[in-house]
């Protein structure tokens, strides 16, 4: 760990190999703490169910403060890259995607209410935050509901039709019988 001194300030920069995974965010919160680490994907099982493998890694930077309104907060940034699947082929592919995110760190749902919309609450309650959730949360509200490989690497594209409206042609149905014409003839006799 690096002190750093501004003025009557101390700012703290760990750097770690590894993030670990219970932190006591409301103390470095208040210390100032930023730390720059990596986390396995390999070790978030629920993100690993949405993914084509455990491989990769995500490189996660968290700014633990006291903000101007004395919220203590949790200002974080990730930048991953993961295999998913082709949801057109169902073959593997990588995707990069990069998050930002805005916690503030409360006590209850009702001190999560008096929140700015600026900001997501993180509750915690006494006991040491599992910080391997908290990535694999924001992980996975960053992540694409739906990925494509681009048409040129795809290797179904074929049997889809083009979104490019000039290539759509028309199909032209032959008017279908309507099955209340007997009911419509009975009534009639």
């Amino acid at each position: 760990m690096t002190d750093l001194v501004f003025g009557p300030m101390i700012a703290r920069i760990m750097s770690n190999a590894t993030l670990p995974n219970q932190l006591d965010v409301r103390k470095l919160a208040v210390k100032g703490v930023e730390i720059s680490a990596e986390v396995p994907i390999s070790s978030l099982p629920r993100v690993i169910d949405l993914l084509a493998s455990d491989n990769g890694l995500i490189t996660v930077k968290l700014d633990f403060y006291i903000d101007e309104q004395r919220f203590k907060r949790i200002d974080g940034q990730l930048k991953s890259r993961v295999e998913v699947f082709c949801q057109r082929c169902l073959e593997p592919m990588w995707v990069e995607k990069d998050a930002d995110f805005n916690l503030a760190i409360v006590w209850s749902e009702k001190d999560a209410e008096r929140l700015p919309k600026s900001l997501d609450p993180l509750i915690v309650g006494e006991e040491l935050t599992e910080m391997y959730d908290v990535v694999s949360e924001e992980l996975i509200l960053s992540l694409p509901f739906v990925n494509y490989h681009s048409a040129e690497e795809c290797g179904q594209v074929q049997g889809y039709i083009s979104a490019d409206p000039d290539a759509i042609v028309d199909a032209v149905e032959e008017p279908k019988e309507n099955p209340f014409n007997i009911l419509a003839q009975l009534k009639q006799n």
